[in-house]
């Protein structure tokens, strides 16, 4: 039986991030942590302890998110995907597309990895001259094949393992370097 397809907004609620008014400032003391777009620029990994924290202002409820949420960047040329994991108290900016998932056959994990594919990145329908931005309506027809939640799994652990790989690689070409610039400079002195 051939996998079906579904629109995301089938699967998953799909709201814009908090528009703050003003510049945000780091609080030391601040109840809740703002995630940037430039706090994923590098990776697409939400570190609570690196992102500023502000004092809520208690009028409202800040729209914190869940965990199994899953921030898209929406601005720029890389919309990223990025899984929310933990118990933090965090809002993410109106420089953010927040996917919730609203269907027990799907998993937030399988979404991002999915979101993050290089051909689902193409799809995404960016407009804008300066700075490219992808419209709400674009990420919510994205075309989601949806295979058993056992095929889910396995497709998100074999991504880990390839994530994994990457990293190992990365750490021996990071040691290479080291040990040839101590080899470079032992010739030297000698």
């Amino acid at each position: 039986m051939p996998t079906q397809l579904f629109k995301l907004s089938e699967l998953a609620d799909v709201r814009s991030g908090y528009t703050f008014r003003g510049a945000l400032e780091h609080d030391p003391s601040g109840d809740v942590r703002v995630l940037q777009i430039k706090d994923l620029r590098q990776n697409a990994t939400i570190e609570p302890d690196k992102l500023i924290a502000i004092t809520w202002d208690a009028r409202t409820t800040a729209p914190l998110l869940q965990p199994g949420d899953i921030t898209v960047i929406a601005r720029g040329d890389n919309n990223k995907a990025a899984l929310y994991k933990d118990e933090h108290q965090i809002v993410a900016t109106s420089q953010f597309f927040i996917v919730s998932a609203k269907k027990s056959n799907v998993l937030p994990e399988y979404l991002c990895w999915l979101i993050n594919l290089p051909p689902s990145q193409r799809n995404l329908e960016r407009s804008g001259s300066a700075i490219q931005a992808i419209s709400k309506v674009s990420l919510m027809d994205m075309q989601i094949p949806l295979p058993a939640l056992a095929t889910q799994q396995k497709l998100i652990a074999l991504q880990g393992l390839w994530d994994k790989e990457d990293e190992l690689i990365a750490n021996l070409q990071t040691n290479r370097e080291k040990m040839l610039q101590g080899i470079y400079q032992q010739l030297i002195k000698d």
